[in-house]
């Protein structure tokens, strides 16, 4: 891997990670517009995933960004040994 894509997925993961939790904001809203009484499972289990990128995006953008430049730079000094 190469810093170039460790860059590229590091932007596309956390950009991600907040258009999830728009999408969970617009999923309940529509919920709460149509009066559902009950949410659907499926349902449940994307506002707690979309609940946990909220609460820990500030662990988890550093940490993303730190394994994909962390592999980039060992898989590529593994490169120039060869």
């Amino acid at each position: 891997m190469r810093l170039r894509t460790a860059a590229i997925l590091s932007v596309i993961l956390i950009a991600g990670m907040f258009a999830l939790r728009s999408a969970g904001y617009h999923l309940a809203l529509s919920y709460v517009e149509q009066g559902v009484r009950e949410i659907p499972p499926s349902a449940r289990i994307f506002f707690v995933i979309t609940a946990f990128f909220y609460s820990f995006w500030w662990v988890l953008a550093p940490a993303i960004v730190g394994v994909l430049f962390t592999a980039a730079l060992v898989t590529s000094q593994s490169r120039q040994r060869l």
